[in-house]
């Protein structure tokens, strides 16, 4: 017993241990915070001004005995002896009988809430914290030590991670390609047996010849790469230690895909924070009281059911009727017609009948994210009722209500009239022309609430069915996922997990989506053809036209008008010239061709922090010589060309430090860059053409890091006739830099930069160029 006693209590010990040298359970991670913290740090100079100040504000709560001592146990001993030696510690005041566990975890919460802000207000005190205006003016010269210091040390850890797991890679690379080789035989026959679709597409309700969904090979990171993940994996292990910062994470990713693990902790921590009370500071303790709570429901389901298996529910048949039947139909969804996601779906849809005893159809759609996102091939049994726990937490929690579904929907179509009316009168027009409606289109909600807004004549409910807007409904009560392919899908919903389901944002999804089909809409005549447009073209679009799409909309607020060229996919055609004949509304959708362009006079004005070394010294300056600017220009999205600068820069001033920042202008004189443009795609209405410049530090004769970016117009749409075409903007172009890599996409970048502290560009930064003809300038020379 004894023996046991001291196993114990030694696994506590390391456990302890673990926790604070190893609070990420990531090496490389956990190598980096020890490193920081080593007594030769930058951290220790910060320490050493930090704990007094917090020591005063924590005595200010000694009045209350139980107060005292949890924030005591909170700082630990080492704090205590350091400097609280004269206060009392008596870990047994708060242990039961004294208190209870509730009373100690509130008190508990409370008191890391409290420590939080005040170790806030402490380091804001000696300049060790940002502030909310993020002036990094303001942080201490330790403190900016700190942060260069700790930059350096998780850059070069990662980096050298990153190396290893690629050279991993590299190896299970070509071990695969030869197993590949010799089983590549034995895997088709296996594919071709195992697949439900094979069965179900030859049947007659599967009969339609649409173009299909490109499907590549399955990757274990679809969509991310390999390296995304591992970075989100550890952002994720971050948050987990300060859950508030997923805020910042949020703000910064928004608008992009994220990598599954970050996926996963962003919608959960979504999921749960509504079933947060408000002293719950460990929102793991609070998913882990909602699982105990899911399985309690569950178990008393089976009672009140009678059920020996909780996934063989009454409406069993039902639900695999109408899981079969909803694959086999909805083309979006036919990807995953395989009897083992079939199946799967079938059991997680009993599981959360017999825990709420309900079940609808459109939960079969809202069920397919869960599956991708929260799959867990080690634990196979438990994944399903972890699913199921998840999609009630959504449907409770996330899912607008049904009557916010057709405000948005009726906006969308009452905007449209206004913004486009061409495009609102012809789906208006056409809508009604051989109307043939078919109500298992629509969830049995849809048709319910239509009735009731119907109201006496079956005439004008005939009609309030044929409108379009029922279409977007339909739309957004499946959100998305038995209209779009399940990658952009998920990119939406990462979207609207992000921003806690504002519907404004689902509003622009359904806009972007509608936009983005404009012209394949105004090719329709009659009620058939627009109704295989709303439903069967969707899941056809491309993930990054529709990500560009919605950047464009949620985040630079920009005109829809844009949007119909973003589309990047190709379409036959073989009906066009015959409706556009009949349809004189239409413009015909031509390719644009752009002319030559060059830049020069290519200056630089660069801010860069100066702040005293780790070791005394002064910081080294910028290497100007290794300085290189690319320029690369957008169309809709889509890269039309690239490129950089060779030449050596020469510094030409260097202005006197002002508040730890330097200011250098830099020249690149005998640079003239041709940019050789090729032909845009075709398109109904014009796009912008612009360009990104990022100036870019070399590190060696192939790589290269990127210092600032920013963007610019270089092409304006113009009418002549109609003819739709481009005017260069020819001239000079002045723009401020943001600090740091662009974002994927170039309608990201935002008008204003944000400075963090680890930047290597502060404010202040610009560039200029000058636009030139190169035909007109390589005239005037010879001449």
């Amino acid at each position: 017993m004894a023996n046991k006693i001291n196993s114990q209590n030694k696994t506590i010990i390391e456990e302890e241990d673990n926790i604070k040298y190893l609070p990420f359970n990531i090496q490389w991670l956990d190598s980096s915070y020890q490193q920081t913290i080593l007594p030769d740090s930058p951290w220790q100079k910060i320490l050493d001004d930090l704990e007094p100040a917090l020591a005063n504000k924590v005595r200010q709560q000694f009045n209350n005995p139980e107060r005292r001592q949890m924030l005591i146990e909170l700082l630990g001993r080492l704090f205590h002896i350091k400097l609280l030696r004269s206060e009392p510690y008596d870990p047994n005041s708060l242990r039961p009988p004294l208190i209870t566990e509730e009373h100690r975890r509130k008190l508990e919460n409370e008191a890391k809430s409290w420590l939080q802000i005040q170790t806030h207000k402490s380091a804001l005190e000696i300049g060790a914290a940002v502030t909310e205006d993020d002036d990094i003016n303001k942080l201490s010269n330790n403190m900016k030590n700190f942060l260069e210091y700790t930059y350096q040390i998780v850059r070069k850890a990662l980096e050298r991670y990153l190396y290893q797991v690629q050279q991993k890679d590299n190896v299970k690379q070509e071990e695969q390609k030869l197993q590949d080789k010799n089983r590549s035989k034995y895997h088709d026959d296996i594919n071709s047996s195992s697949k439900l679709r094979s069965i179900l597409r030859d049947s007659k309700t599967n009969s339609r010849k649409l173009p299909m969904i490109t499907e590549f090979p399955p990757t274990p990171y679809p969509m991310t790469s390999e390296y995304s993940d591992i970075v989100s994996s550890s952002v994720v292990a971050l948050l987990k230690r300060d859950p508030r910062r997923v805020i910042f994470i949020t703000e910064k990713l928004f608008g992009q895909q994220l990598p599954l693990s970050l996926r996963q902790f962003i919608w959960t921590e979504c999921l749960l924070r509504v079933e947060k009370k408000p002293y719950d500071y460990d929102l793991s303790l609070v998913e882990l009281q909602i699982r105990r709570e899911f399985a309690a429901g569950i178990t008393r389901g089976k009672t009140e059911l009678k059920l020996t298996n909780p996934s063989n529910t009454p409406v069993t048949n039902l639900i695999e009727n109408a899981v079969i039947e909803t694959y086999s139909k909805v083309h979006a969804l036919q990807p995953f017609l395989e009897e083992n996601h079939l199946r799967f779906t079938i059991k997680i849809l009993n599981v959360l009948y017999t825990y709420k005893k309900d079940y609808e159809p459109y939960f079969i759609y809202w069920l397919l994210p869960f599956q991708l996102s929260y799959r867990d091939e080690a634990n196979k049994d438990e994944e399903i009722y972890v699913i199921a726990m998840h999609l009630d937490l959504f449907v409770r929690h996330c899912f607008p209500e049904w009557t916010n579904v057709f405000s948005i929907a009726s906006k969308i179509m009452t905007d449209l009239s206004s913004n486009d009316p061409e495009f609102y009168d012809h789906l208006k027009t056409i809508a009604k022309i051989r109307t043939k409606i078919n109500q298992k289109d629509f969830v049995t909600q849809i048709i319910t609430l239509e009735s009731k807004h119907s109201g006496s004549t079956a005439q004008y409910a005939r009609e309030l069915m044929a409108d379009p807007v029922i279409f977007l409904r339909k739309w957004i009560g499946e959100m998305f996922f038995g209209i779009l392919n399940s990658n952009c899908a998920l990119y939406l919903w990462d979207q609207f997990f992000m921003i806690k389901w504002n519907t404004q944002y689902i509003e622009h999804a359904t806009k972007a989506v509608l936009y983005l089909l404009r012209d394949r809409f105004m090719y329709a005549t009659d009620y058939d053809e627009m109704r295989k447009v709303f439903l069967e073209e969707p899941c056809l679009l491309q993930t990054l036209d529709v990500q560009a799409a919605f950047v464009h909309l949620a985040l630079k607020n920009d005109d829809p008008k844009y949007i119909p060229a973003m589309n990047q996919r190709l379409y036959s055609t073989k009906s066009t010239m015959i409706q556009n004949n009949h349809n004189p509304q239409m413009s015909n959708r031509k390719k644009a061709y752009l002319e030559t362009i060059g830049i020069k006079d290519i200056s630089l004005t660069l801010a860069i922090p100066v702040n005293s070394s780790i070791n005394g010294g002064s910081r080294p300056d910028i290497d100007v010589k290794s300085l290189m600017v690319e320029i690369q220009i957008y169309g809709a999205g889509e890269k039309i060309c690239d490129v950089s600068t060779v030449s050596a820069p020469v510094l030409r001033e260097k202005e006197a430090v002002v508040h730890n920042w330097q200011k250098l202008t830099i020249d690149i004189p005998n640079e003239k860059l041709v940019l050789s443009m090729k032909e845009t795609r075709p398109s109904f209405m014009p796009t912008r053409i612009q360009a990104l410049a990022t100036v870019r530090q070399r590190t060696s004769t192939i790589n290269s890091i990127a210092l600032a970016h920013c963007r610019f117009p270089l092409y304006i749409p113009q009418k002549i006739g109609n003819l739709d075409t481009w005017d260069v903007t020819y001239g000079p172009v002045v723009r401020t830099l943001h600090p740091g890599m662009p974002p994927v996409s170039i309608d990201m970048i935002p008008d204003m930069p944000k400075i963090f502290v680890a930047d290597k560009i502060g404010p202040g930064s610009s560039i200029s160029l000058n636009v030139f003809d190169p035909k007109a300038d390589q005239y005037f020379s010879q001449s």
